[in-house]
């Protein structure tokens, strides 16, 4: 009898390449709807999740998911610290009860100390020949220090006012020197993240959308203070003790971003868009040479001659240097700085030896940043609302709005405050993935700015006119607030994608980065705009309306100035910082289309750049090795 000849079973293909072959056929109108690019790359999820996360086959240039993801989780981990050492000007006043004009002598000093140190410090990084490896070591010694600085700034330990000023001011010096040096360094890492303003400004989006994630974590420690009564907690217990709770954590937020990996350099001579870390790399010839033998004797004598002849060049010069007199040491100091300003007029940068980097002044520097309208708009309207009074809310909502009841208790209004904090941020939460393409559906990132600045101003009157003493209006501006949100979050990447478009053209005109001197001196006026001067006019307004903090422990009577002003300065200085930035970004004349055409020239400039060195050395060794 014959064996019945078993039929051979056809391999059934995998789920993974059922699903992914799905994906990628013309099928129903859901399908259909999305472009090719989008279920292309839904189909390399399925197919191999880990590698998509880690970006294997994407273009040269692009961002991976991976490092999306570590830019969402710091930005989620960070509002962990939001919540709480954000209320440290709160504690002072309603906890310590120091005198709000008291806390503006510490503001004063540390805007003082702000306006020396940041414009100096961020020029001087300009020109330092750093690399990703020196940014990485800073962003990480910034990141645990600046943590416990901001925990120290908080702590009783029985001072008076005045020690608490001046540990205050102290630990903001120090910040600030530190703060500076991460916030150049930061934005040094993300403009080499990658050599397109797009794929730069998804970072900006994915920090968004982990911002929104952690958003609940800020939330408890209003949620606390407004159950503070029912919990039996104070104010010093529920932020001090919490700052040093969360401490590791806020430096693991902090310590992520150190990882983002580089792609463009800016250090002279290196590779363009494929940069390692280590700053001594170069690039490997194309038909490198064999090792040659060692030097013959007479070559090394003659090596020996030549050292010994440059260190006597060296001794004669100094000589000279010593002979001169002083009057003739200040005419040639003169004369080299004429020539040095004529070549910089010229667009001709003097490099140093030593770090490979333009040899540029102060105020040279400062110069360069001339093309750079961006940035002249906004320090411009930043000087001029320099002197708004910062207000804040946490004292309106404690205070001035109804009380809402839990269980015949009374809660604090901070849980008011945080539950319109919280309906305002939910809507933004869906729309934050698609920023970057309603900021180009709009028009650029300059619409973007105009329509935020105009949409601000509006809605700011109207929550004036509305007033906040029932709960129906708080409810209203909670609505208002909530679409406001939505257009404030394409604002911030409109923001990131322009900061780093003019840097690109700032480098496209002059062949100079820029990121030092713009970030120190944005940081410069943030501080003194939003924690110094502005703390200081605004606590000059609280002493005006006779405020002394401490009222729900007390039962003291409110001031009746604090009633009727503190309501419209809230919402009517918001209106006048907007209007400004409003007028000062109409001046600038920046579309989509010159930014890629600036990227464009740039990307060309750099490979030219690139190609010309590779030219170079391929020169140098050929004529050693001929020479040899």
């Amino acid at each position: 009898m014959k064996k019945r000849e078993k039929k051979s079973k056809s391999k059934k293909t995998s789920w993974r390449n059922r699903v992914a072959d799905w994906l990628i056929s013309p099928g129903g109108k859901w399908r259909q709807k999305l472009k090719i690019e989008y279920r292309q790359q839904l189909r390399e999820i399925v197919l191999n999740p880990v590698a998509w996360f880690r970006g294997v086959d994407l273009p040269e240039g692009h961002v991976t998911p991976w490092e999306l993801f570590l830019f969402a989780l710091s930005a989620a981990l960070a509002h962990i610290n939001n919540g709480l050492s954000g209320k440290q000007d709160f504690l002072y006043k309603e906890y310590y009860r120091i005198a709000p004009n008291k806390i503006s002598v510490g503001s004063v000093i540390s805007s003082l100390w702000d306006a020396a140190n940041d414009p100096v410090l961020g020029t001087y990084m300009d020109r330092k020949r750093w690399g990703p490896r020196e940014w990485r070591i800073i962003m990480r010694i910034s990141a645990v220090t600046g943590h416990t600085l901001n925990v120290i700034k908080l702590l009783d330990g029985g001072m008076s006012d005045w020690q608490h000023i001046v540990v205050l001011v102290a630990c903001n010096c120090i910040q600030d020197i530190i703060g500076t040096m991460d916030a150049v360094a930061g934005q040094k890492m993300r403009a080499g993240i990658s050599p397109y303003s797009q794929q730069r400004a998804r970072t900006q989006v994915w920090s968004s959308v982990g911002s929104s994630i952690g958003y609940p974590l800020s939330m408890i420690p209003n949620l606390l203070m407004g159950f503070k009564d029912i919990l039996g907690l104070n104010d010093y217990q529920i932020i001090v003790v919490g700052a040093i709770c969360v401490l590791p954590m806020n430096i693991i937020s902090s310590f992520l971003l150190s990882f983002m990996k580089q792609r463009v350099s800016f250090r002279p001579g290196a590779p363009i868009n494929s940069l390692p870390d280590d700053p001594s790399h170069i690039t490997p010839l194309q038909d490198e040479m064999p090792p040659q033998p060692t030097e013959s004797v007479e070559e090394e004598r003659e090596r020996m001659r030549q050292t010994l002849r440059k260190k006597l060049d060296e001794k004669e010069k100094r000589q000279q240097e010593q002979d001169m007199t002083a009057k003739e040491r200040r005419a040639r100091r003169r004369e080299e700085k004429r020539i040095h300003r004529e070549k910089f007029k010229r667009g001709e940068y003097e490099i140093d030896p030593n770090t490979g980097e333009p040899k540029l002044t102060i105020l040279e520097s400062f110069a360069v940043t001339k093309y750079n309208k961006y940035f002249i708009a906004n320090t411009i309207a930043g000087f001029i609302t320099v002197f708004t009074p910062t207000v804040d809310e946490l004292l309106i909502f404690r205070y001035l709005v109804p009380k809402l009841k839990f269980f015949g208790n009374e809660l604090g209004g901070e849980v008011l405050l945080q539950l319109k904090w919280q309906i305002a941020g939910t809507f933004v939460t869906f729309t934050k993935p698609f920023s970057r393409q309603m900021v180009n559906l709009i028009g650029g990132p300059l619409k973007t700015h105009k329509l935020n600045n105009l949409l601000i101003i509006v809605a700011n009157f109207l929550f004036f006119l509305i007033g906040a003493n029932k709960l129906w209006k708080i409810f209203l501006i909670t609505i208002i607030q909530a679409l406001l949100n939505v257009v404030a979050d394409m604002d911030a990447v409109a923001g990131s994608l322009l900061t780093y478009e003019m840097l690109d053209y700032v480098e496209l005109k002059t062949g100079l980065r820029t990121e030092g001197v713009t970030t120190a001196v944005s940081a410069l006026i943030t501080k003194i705009v939003s924690n110094n001067i502005g703390t200081l006019t605004g606590n000059a307004f609280l002493e005006w309306t006779g405020y002394t903090g401490g009222y729900d422990e007390t039962g003291e009577a409110l001031p009746p100035r604090f009633v009727k002003y503190m309501w419209p300065m809230f919402t009517l200085a918001t209106v006048f910082d907007n209007f400004v930035y409003l007028i000062a970004r109409s001046f600038i004349k920046y579309s989509p289309e010159d930014s890629d055409r600036v990227e464009a020239l740039l990307k060309e400039r750099r490979a030219a750049k690139d190609r010309e060195k590779q030219e170079a050395d391929e020169v140098s060794v050929g004529a050693d090795h001929t020479g040899k």
